[in-house]
């Protein structure tokens, strides 16, 4: 058994699963024992060359992140409840949130209704007020900053790079940071910014949330530097009636971007479903901190209000025309001069020297202050049939592999794979056993296109969940309170697949279950591997499991190439 999946922090936080994964550090799901309620837990991880200046510089930066956030109590801004320090590493205890990143939503999923990003929109507008009254800039408002529950509720995370007024706004290496498609031009020319830099990055976002894609795609961060630059969105396709806002806030000049104000006005009129009605250019505030006397922005129905001289009209519902007040350069991109000007210069020798410190932004250096979210679950490029796959007939799942393979699993392993009922399959022995059963039994015949349509569905209703209970008999496992996380990414295996785990919940917390999800040709299933008895730890149960997954694809490959 892995000593850290019973790990307890400062006497009270059990961890218990990991909710997410990246090269800085581990996002936790945790019981507070103190006060009987579940937390997320985020472990900051050192990268084992980082020396001990760098380790306290960036520890030093978590808790100044974990600082900041816990000073702005909004409905819409993550909440921190502790931090913990253990091992000279910070561990920040926060709220525990259930859904997915806006980033994650929109790419497994699809853009979302115009009505929805303005919903989403108007709760983001109001923690960004509720930040720049109290003097923080976030400057990394992004889809994946943007996490969005199960109940609907937009949470505005990762302030790992907010500044307070009067602080510099680069790290000591002179990187920029942040992500090119949401940096705001004034940032990428250099200048520090202000609040009207979130709100273009806001802009920016809720763009990519209903159009899938930035205001400016880009293969690459230098190419979208440039694209920010240079040049004016591409023109939205999906917002409606959003578009016009969007563009507003869009607006190269901050001098020329809509009043926070207005744009929460506009934002709880599209909620409601009414017009978005008049939004003034030009007004808003481009100091470093602006101070804000509005209330927070409801993420229902705003009174309407009076146009001021020289509003411009926001379209209804399938109207997308453009003021001609929003300034944007060029079509195409502008040539450089042979002898720029000093100023010009400057801009372009910042731009050409910050490009790789942009690029590497979210990697091990200064990773450990961002806040992690689970890994999104990354599909290979594949080609979807909509004939008949291979898989016409049902086919018989217990002679896969045969027993002998098994038991390098399950070493008593005394039998053959028992059929089950469903059409599934499994090889038991005392505390451990192994499963392959159909995601859905009426499966044959059908199309892989109809079969990615099923793995997806499964994926997107895998979440994370603490209140699960199972039971085997069959290999001595009673009823037990079991939690279980969401999507993983895993080696690659069959066509596509994603894995997930489930976690004994309350005496051991050990992890007891891993499964992976695997899609191959037209057949979606369920591979398992169970170990009760405690004789593997946690990182052997998923080598285990993705050890069967390989054996079945394998198999089944082999059956269809076989015809």
């Amino acid at each position: 058994m892995s000593g850290i999946e019973t790990r307890v922090l400062a006497g009270r936080y059990r961890l218990l699963d990991p909710l997410g994964e990246g090269g800085s550090g581990t996002v936790w799901r945790a019981a507070d024992e103190m006060l009987g309620r579940d937390v997320a837990i985020k472990e900051i991880r050192f990268p084992p060359d980082l020396d001990p200046a760098r380790r306290q510089e960036v520890t030093t930066t978590a808790l100044r992140e974990a600082h900041l956030a816990a000073r702005l109590k909004h409905p819409s801004i993550v909440t921190v409840h502790d931090v913990v320090i253990e091992q000279d590493r910070p561990w920040i205890v926060m709220e525990l949130l259930s859904g997915a990143s806006l980033d994650r939503t929109v790419r497994d999923r699809s853009p979302l209704p115009a009505r929805q990003v303005a919903r989403v929109g108007a709760g983001i507008l109001s923690a960004l007020i509720t930040a720049h009254a109290a003097g923080v800039i976030h400057r990394d408002v992004k889809p994946g900053n943007v996490f969005l529950t199960r109940t609907g509720k937009a949470v505005l995370t990762d302030f790992g790079i907010a500044v307070v007024d009067g602080e510099a706004t680069v790290d000591r290496t002179g990187r920029l940071v942040g992500s090119p498609n949401y940096i705001a031009p004034e940032r990428l020319r250099g200048e520090r910014g202000g609040p009207v830099s979130d709100l273009w990055s806001l802009g920016a976002t809720l763009y990519f949330a209903v159009e899938g894609v930035p205001p400016h795609p880009a293969a690459t961060p230098v190419a979208a530097i440039g694209r920010v630059l240079t040049e004016p969105p591409r023109p939205p396709e999906r917002a409606g009636p959003l578009a016009p806002l969007l563009m507003l806030m869009l607006d190269p000049a901050p001098e020329a971007r809509p009043s926070f104000d207005a744009v929460a006005h506009a934002l709880g009129e599209l909620t409601a479903g009414r017009a978005a009605g008049s939004v003034t250019p030009g007004s808003a505030t481009t100091g470093p901190v602006a101070s804000h006397t509005a209330s927070p922005v409801s993420t229902g129905s705003a009174s309407p209000g009076p146009a001021s001289a020289g509003s411009v009209p926001m379209g209804s519902a399938g109207s997308a025309e453009l003021s001609s007040t929003a300034r944007f350069p060029s079509e195409h991109p502008r040539p450089v001069p042979a002898n720029p000007a000093p100023n010009s210069r400057r801009t372009l020798l910042w731009i050409t020297a910050e490009v790789a410190g942009v690029a590497v932004v979210a990697g091990a250096t200064l990773g450990a202050v961002l806040l992690l979210r689970g890994e999104p679950v990354r599909e290979r490029p594949v080609a979807f049939s909509e004939r008949p796959g291979a898989f016409a007939t049902p086919v018989d799942l217990c002679g896969l592999f045969p027993a002998s393979r098994a038991k390098q699993l399950l070493p008593t392993l005394a039998g053959e794979g028992k059929p089950t009922n469903d059409g599934g399959c499994r090889w038991e022995a005392t505390g451990m056993g192994v499963e392959v059963r159909l995601s859905n039994a009426k499966q044959w015949g059908k199309s892989p296109r109809q079969a990615h349509e099923l793995f997806v569905n499964r994926r997107n209703s895998t979440i994370p969940s603490g209140q699960n209970a199972w039971s085997w008999s069959d290999i001595q496992a009673g009823v037990r309170s079991a939690r279980s996380t969401g999507p993983l990414a895993v080696k690659s295996t069959g066509d596509e697949a994603f894995g997930y785990d489930v976690y004994e919940n309350r005496k051991t917390g050990r992890l007891e279950q891993s499964y992976v999800v695997m899609r191959v040709d037209n057949l979606v299933l369920d591979i398992g591997y169970t170990v009760v008895d405690g004789s593997k730890d946690g990182p052997a149960i998923r080598k285990g499991a993705h050890t069967v997954a390989t054996w079945v694809a394998n198999a089944l490959n082999k059956q269809k190439a076989g015809g």
